[in-house]
């Protein structure tokens, strides 16, 4: 999985010269929490709303009308931004950039091609990304079935006896559960015959850890 095949491309931009004030309009409107900072195509830095607040919350605290007004008329985003943040090429690797993410804890990071900002890659690509493969908001049925430990139960025995059964499978991939680390075959399909498909997969001897019904 390659970062520009995955990545939000055209991300929200602010100019490094905007007021803190009109930064958290912005933010405000566009619904975001961080934005990449960018003069006349030149990638600067990146900004959080979180900083903004943080800054904006002192300034209030602070109870000096000087200071409030300084932060509503002369405190600019260069002033909060981080400058040099982490970032990802176009051709990182997925991995890399969970790695990066974790590593500097990072939930934000912007995607590079050379010295352009090409798009950014963030938490919620990777939650949107975990519900096309949970199939959210497409009516989608689905089972787990714990395939760990027992040489019996494979991927390929598992999917041979699903074909059988005529499904026609939408989203297929693996996890591991967090507590155990007990993987499991996690299945997304369309069926109106729920019930059915589930004797059956028991009938075969499976260890079924989950159902989802998505009307129920």
């Amino acid at each position: 999985m390659i970062v520009k095949n995955w990545m939000t491309k055209h991300p929200e931009t602010i100019s490094s010269d905007l007021s803190a004030n009109d930064a958290m309009t912005l933010f405000k409107e566009s619904r975001v929490s961080f934005m990449a900072v960018v003069d006349n195509g030149k990638f600067r830095g990146l900004i959080a709303r979180r900083d903004l607040r943080e800054a904006a919350a002192w300034a209030v605290s602070s109870q000096d009308i000087y200071e409030i007004q300084y932060f509503n008329e002369r405190l600019k985003v260069r002033d909060v931004m981080v400058r040099k943040p982490v970032t990802l090429s176009v051709d990182d690797t997925v991995e890399d950039a969970l790695e990066k993410g974790k590593k500097f804890g990072r939930t934000f990071l912007p995607v590079m091609d050379g010295e352009v900002l090409v798009g950014s890659l963030s938490n919620r690509d990777f939650t949107q990304a975990l519900k096309q493969l949970l199939g959210e908001g497409d009516g989608l049925h689905g089972v787990s079935i714990e395939i760990n430990g027992d040489p019996e139960v494979t991927i390929k025995k598992v999917l041979e006896d699903i074909f059988i059964m005529g499904l026609e499978i939408k989203s297929i991939f693996t996890l591991k559960t967090p507590d155990s680390g007990a993987k499991r075959l996690i299945l997304r399909f369309e069926t109106n015959h729920l019930k059915k498909i589930v004797s059956l997969i028991e009938k075969k001897g499976y260890h079924l850890v989950e159902v989802v019904n998505p009307g129920h």
